[in-house]
């Protein structure tokens, strides 16, 4: 473990995204620190959720009813958001949904290798049915293209690989972001396309 990284490169980290297990410096001093990086963002009014199987940790803001605690004096205030919530539009919730269930398969499957890769033209060709009143091919192209950096930002999916086509790497975090139930919820909700749809979608930004 890097001496030079401190509990305190962990916290602004988690404040921009989650760590993975192979940043490792910080995946260690997250470990080794674990209970005072808990703390820290505890008193923030947020938690840290751990996953050391699967090999990442991000934070999430707890909600206001969860927020009770012997230790805060009775009667105070709410705390502020340190997290954004951004609504997901309807493609980001079709391309969160797809993602996960190729990761289910690719579980399911045991398909070979650790974690499951696809490439940028893999993951346009996912998406492009969902444009269906976009006929122009490279305009479809450009919004899917979008849709894939804006994931990579939150940490979602990661590249891998430049050359040709690009390659990335569908990060097992997603599973946290939507769980099970939360999937089948919003699977549902994508064949009634909801006008509710975006408020049960949201992905938390620093």
């Amino acid at each position: 473990m890097n001496p030079a990284i401190t509990h305190r490169h962990v916290i602004v980290r988690l404040l921009n995204g989650p760590i993975y297990q192979e940043d490792l410096d910080l995946w260690s001093r997250l470990g080794a620190e674990w209970e005072k990086i808990k703390s820290h963002f505890g008193e923030m009014g947020m938690d840290v959720a751990r996953d050391d199987s699967a090999g990442y940790a991000y934070v999430h803001q707890r909600e206001e009813d969860s927020q009770e605690d012997e230790n805060w004096e009775e009667g105070s205030a709410p705390l502020p958001r340190v997290l954004r919530r951004t609504r997901l539009s309807y493609h980001q919730t079709i391309f969160m949904v797809l993602l996960r269930e190729e990761l289910m398969r690719f579980e399911q499957n045991q398909e070979e290798g650790d974690h499951l890769y696809r490439s940028s033209l893999d993951l346009i060709e996912l998406m492009s049915p969902y444009f269906p009143e976009l006929h122009d091919e490279k305009k479809a192209h450009r919004q899917i293209s979008g849709l894939i950096n804006k994931f990579e930002e939150w940490g979602i999916i990661k590249k891998v690989r430049d050359k040709d086509e690009g390659l990335y790497r569908v990060e097992r975090i997603i599973k946290a972001k939507l769980p099970p139930e939360k999937l089948t919820e919003v699977k549902e909700q994508i064949k009634r396309r909801a006008p509710e749809l975006e408020e049960n979608m949201e992905e938390e930004d620093a």
